[in-house]
């Protein structure tokens, strides 16, 4: 098939690329940048805010992979709708007039919100998205459904963890430094991706998927201090020992949103990530698209501190 992926040069999006020439397929890159290359990709201009572009993008497509988003922790509200609502909007109604009926749209985890549950979240859990970011996936999501006639997919990853990752660095960083801290006990489980197997979980749904289903995708479930262990055993360093209150932590984070003129570096969202207990269920990606993963925590982490070395040394 020949796919046109949004976000082609983000950070999932370098992954799929890859992931769908490897199986064979053809890939168009939507970029609002004129000079980007990308090895065996047709590069097209144009930008999901500017209906007007996506038309000539679409020509001879047969699907869409959505994956251009503005994924941040905080920040305007009209800013991150625009792109993850209104521009979703826009790819949609650019594939009915173009009579493109599939669409594969990498949404988040986050439209679950953080229950702090021992039960293992699916597909059919309730939704209560906690910042802006999560709820613009899942109004992106809703602004989907109204296309009942279109082939849609929709895929859930939570954290996404791997080489060159921006969370996959914080944690690194702060570990190596002797800055990480527990919020709590360290015992709060945590479900994680990596990037190879979201796009694996992408291209099985363009190939599986047609009843216009909905899918999580998780890699492995662990604890917040088996995790922290690794990787401080792969870094060669000792694992955090600090811990941090819960309550005091997310009070922290309340006023840094609160009072903040960018992006705080202590968010509601890092605390609950890190301080919550979340189990994804991807059984139903594996039964009915055949999903597998392929990393676990080990692997996953060897990947981090494998490129975080050479960044290092590159610096």
């Amino acid at each position: 098939m020949k796919i046109l992926i949004t976000g082609a040069s983000g950070y999932i999006g370098r992954y799929l690329v890859d992931e769908l020439i490897e199986h064979g397929h053809e890939v168009k890159a939507l970029t609002r940048q004129s000079s980007l290359k990308i090895k065996d990709v047709e590069i097209v201009c144009g930008d999901i805010l500017k209906p007007e572009s996506l038309l000539f993008a679409l020509d001879g497509v047969d699907a869409v992979l959505h994956n251009a988003a503005y994924a941040v922790d905080w920040g305007k509200r009209d800013e991150i709708y625009r792109s993850n609502v209104e521009g979703t909007g826009n790819i949609a109604e650019a594939c009915k007039k173009k009579g493109v009926d599939k669409i594969i749209y990498t949404s988040s985890a986050g439209v679950y919100g953080f229950p702090n549950i021992d039960d293992e979240i699916t597909e059919e859990s309730p939704k209560n998205p906690l910042n802006t970011y999560q709820k613009s996936k899942l109004d992106g999501e809703n602004v989907l459904r109204k296309y009942e006639y279109m082939n849609i997919s929709v895929i859930r990853p939570p954290l996404v963890l791997g080489g060159a990752g921006t969370a996959g660095k914080i944690i690194l960083e702060k570990i190596e430094q002797g800055k990480m801290a527990y919020v709590g006990s360290g015992d709060q489980y945590i479900s994680l991706v990596h990037p190879n197997d979201v796009v694996q979980c992408l291209r099985l749904a363009l190939e599986n998927d047609g009843k216009h289903d909905t899918f999580n995708v998780v890699s492995f479930i662990c604890t917040i201090k088996e995790l922290f262990d690794e990787v401080a055993n792969q870094l060669g360093v000792d694992p955090p020992k600090k811990h941090v209150s819960y309550v005091i932590a997310y009070c922290a984070a309340f006023f840094a949103e609160l009072f903040a003129t960018k992006e705080p570096s202590l968010t509601r969202f890092r605390v609950k990530s890190l301080g919550t207990t979340r189990k994804i269920s991807c059984e139903k990606a594996k039964k009915e698209i055949w999903y597998e993963p392929k990393y676990d925590l080990q692997s996953t982490v060897k990947d981090m501190v494998s490129w975080y070395k050479k960044y290092t040394q590159n610096m």
